[in-house]
């Protein structure tokens, strides 16, 4: 073990578009496949290209999150804006994530 620096590899999931109930699905299904990954030590998803979330993409978020919390991974959201920022605050999702990240 190496007292002077450590390792980690974040696994970031970049969503760009529209997130509706036609995405839950696929979205869910990456979001843990990221928590999954035994070399991934922190998941993040950056939405800065993400312009719609409705509550079907909102609970894929959730469902992600919890999964990280489980594993003990960090699970963290940045580069939310716009409507997509003010769902995710409205809903809680950003106090729960515990994200510093978030303008």
């Amino acid at each position: 073990m190496n007292d002077h620096f450590a390792i980690t590899r974040e696994f970031v999931l970049r969503l760009a578009g529209e997130f509706d109930m036609d995405a839950r699905a696929e979205l869910t299904e990456s979001v843990l496949a990221a928590v999954a990954d035994p070399a991934a030590t922190a998941v993040t998803l950056d939405l800065a290209d993400t312009t719609f979330l409705d509550s079907e993409a909102l609970g894929a978020l959730i469902t992600g999150m919890n999964a990280a919390r489980a594993a003990g991974k960090p699970f963290s959201l940045i580069n939310a804006s716009g409507t997509v920022r003010r769902v995710l605050d409205v809903a809680g999702v950003l106090e729960l994530s515990g994200d510093n990240h978030v303008p």
